[in-house]
């Protein structure tokens, strides 16, 4: 399994340990922490219950997803400048399986998970008129102790709410960073690009990676 793999499944699974940097001076937003390690939590209480089927763990996941991701910011920047052209209702029929395809990948991977945690450093806030963006920074460390990858949550604060918009991974071993958003936008670019910019054959796309996951698409 990839470095990346294992911090990815971690960042969403793991029970989340806060820590401190001694020495350093920095606005943090601990209503934003909190919400990271309660994210963590949930998740991982829905993905390591023995006791439900597992389309009653995609179904609950796929509701964590919804509750605590702002799927529709995420989703309308994912399509890049195909965002323009998008119509209402194939916009509208994407967020739906988006949702779903987003429970499918962690469900599929989540067998990689070996017990990684999040260790909360500290985070910052950079408000804006009607909202605020809030960077949680974060470390993937395995049950040994042993660092395995950065983690940045980028979450939109709204009249007190929180949802993630992005998670940012960086590992030694690996060159670069892994951008959620970067990297969906890339693919589902991609996507659109070879069939004519038409946003149609992604959500074929989408159906049928739901599909191979053993769940039925909503749309």
């Amino acid at each position: 399994m990839s470095i990346l793999n294992k911090a990815l499944i971690g960042a969403l699974t793991a029970v989340v340990a806060f820590g401190t940097l001694a020495g350093q001076a920095i606005a943090r937003d601990s209503d934003g922490e909190v919400f990271v390690q309660n994210l963590a939590n949930e998740a991982t209480m829905v993905l390591s219950d023995g006791s439900l089927s597992p389309d009653q763990v995609a179904n609950q996941f796929q509701t964590v997803i919804t509750e605590n991701t702002a799927l529709r910011q995420f989703g309308r920047s994912a399509l890049g400048p195909y965002s323009r052209v998008v119509t209402d209702d194939e916009f509208d029929q994407y967020i739906e399986l988006l949702e779903q395809y987003a429970a499918s990948v962690i469900r599929s991977r989540f067998d990689e998970y070996s017990g990684e945690q999040i260790q909360v450093k500290d985070s910052s806030v950079d408000d804006r008129e009607n909202y605020s963006w809030v960077s949680v920074n974060s470390d993937v460390m395995s049950q040994g102790g042993e660092y395995i990858a950065g983690v940045q949550w980028t979450l939109i604060r709204r009249d007190g709410a929180y949802r993630v918009y992005d998670i940012t991974l960086q590992a030694p071993a690996e060159e670069g960073t892994f951008s959620l958003l970067q990297t969906q936008r890339e693919e589902f670019g991609s996507i659109i690009a070879n069939n004519g910019d038409s946003v149609g054959p992604l959500l074929g796309y989408l159906r049928d990676r739901i599909r191979e996951a053993g769940m039925a698409p909503a749309n």
